[in-house]
């Protein structure tokens, strides 16, 4: 709706509105009027509805071009807010992500040391194996010191089987 005004002056003890006005503090709602002064040639401007009809009293008034640039200004706090809330949980995120890769890298070394650890103990444990049932092998066959053919024989075959055995486990 437009209306048009005869002053440009505004009363000295008006309330301060920020944004974009929806109602006037007593209430009522708000028409914009076009000036029509001198100084302000059809500027637009917010009025409460009952201004006109109560001018001893102090109703809203807010030039339209000042309350769309102070919601402007309104929304810029607020995404620049938005962005330093972005920022700052982006940096726990991060801080948070390398805590758990120290952590997991942590845990899989001593993974891997308890395994090789296992490894080496299933390593001993098959080579005293291997030479006990050599032992009762050359027991059973009487493969004895009497021949020095049989002893070498013998001692390939022991380093034939560990080597063997090493290969498959590494």
């Amino acid at each position: 709706m437009t209306s048009s005004s005869t002053s440009s002056s505004r009363p000295a003890t008006r309330r301060s509105v920020h944004g974009v006005p929806t109602k006037c503090w007593c209430g009522k709602g708000l028409l914009i009027w076009a000036s029509e002064t001198k100084e302000n040639p059809y500027r637009r401007f917010y009025r409460c509805e009952v201004a006109l009809q109560r001018k001893s009293e102090s109703h809203l008034f807010k030039w339209e071009d000042e309350a769309l640039l102070d919601e402007v200004r309104l929304v810029d706090a607020k995404v620049m807010d938005l962005v330093h809330d972005y920022q700052a949980l982006s940096k726990i995120v991060l801080d948070k992500l390398d805590e758990q890769k120290v952590d997991c890298q942590s845990k899989l070394n001593q993974h891997i040391s308890e395994m090789k650890q296992q490894m080496l103990e299933a390593k001993s444990q098959m080579k005293e194996e291997f030479q006990a049932n050599l032992a009762s092998y050359m027991e059973a066959t009487q493969i004895r010191e009497t021949s020095p053919t049989n002893n070498f024989v013998a001692a390939f075959a022991i380093v034939g089987a560990i080597a063997c055995i090493y290969w498959k486990l590494v």
